[in-house]
């Protein structure tokens, strides 16, 4: 008896990965049995990666990605789900003296709440506070129970969709001048690293062009594309002239 689509959709994955897309392929699943729209938990670029190339065996449904804003990394997969709202709830985060605190501070005082790394999406860091993404089952516990972030008393309420506003991106600017617009070249000026280190982290499946993994060290990147290393951040690229020794001028916007 051959394999059936679950067993291929789950082929080579180990725990914790096996259990969560399991729970996907079941809500696929009863999309497609019964019609409506059934939503999964928040995945990683990494995960969001493994879902697409393993779409192919899911049963026969519509499939969508959002993560509760245009620009997000971790994303819900919804299945039949248009014109349908993600149940995803953005909480704000507020407080005083809340400047110094980081993206590690917000998400370590989540997970400090038993909660799972799949249920929370983006974190959206400003020196006001904080934007956290989280599946709406776990909004109110969020709310009722999140009273400290690092040594800071802070207040959380959760936010209306539509009327949401992040603000304007902050960003660090880094430049300089490549030979050719490369990847391996762009990844290095990103990240501070030699060519053969930023090869290495591209090789490694670390380096992410546009929100997809690439794995080519000579893959051309072209202005507007966003550049994400793991372990390093995220940039969009601007492309520049040519210097005088025929180098072009990039400028990578960070994300602060």
């Amino acid at each position: 008896m051959g394999l059936s689509d679950k067993s291929r959709f789950l082929g080579g994955l180990e725990e914790p990965e096996k259990t969560l897309f399991a729970k996907l392929y079941d809500r696929a699943a009863k999309a497609a049995k019964f019609g409506g729209a059934a939503f999964g938990d928040f995945l990683s670029m990494d995960g969001l990666t493994l879902f697409r190339e393993r779409s192919r065996y899911l049963p026969d449904c519509e499939i969508a990605e959002f993560g509760g804003y245009p620009d997000a990394e971790r994303k819900m997969p919804g299945f039949n789900a248009e014109g349908e709202d993600f149940p995803i709830t953005p909480l704000k985060i507020g407080g005083k003296r809340l400047d110094a605190l980081t993206h590690r501070d917000y998400l370590g005082a989540l997970m400090a709440l038993g909660l799972d790394r799949h249920k929370i999406g983006d974190i959206v860091v400003s020196p006001e506070g904080a934007v956290v993404f989280a599946a709406s089952d776990i909004a109110d516990y969020i709310v009722n129970t999140l009273g400290e972030v690092g040594r800071s008393v802070v207040q959380i309420e959760a936010a209306d969709p539509a009327s949401l506003d992040l603000g304007p991106r902050e960003f660090k600017e880094i430049r300089g001048t490549v030979a050719t617009p490369r990847l391996d070249s762009v990844t290095a000026l990103m990240t501070g690293k030699g060519r053969s280190a930023a090869c290495d982290l591209i090789k490694a499946g670390r380096v992410y062009v546009n929100g997809s993994p690439v794995q080519q060290t000579d893959r051309k990147v072209s202005d507007g594309d966003v550049i994400t290393v793991r372990g390093f951040g995220k940039a969009a690229v601007e492309m520049g002239g040519l210097s005088k020794k025929d180098r072009i001028f990039v400028t990578l916007k960070k994300y602060a």
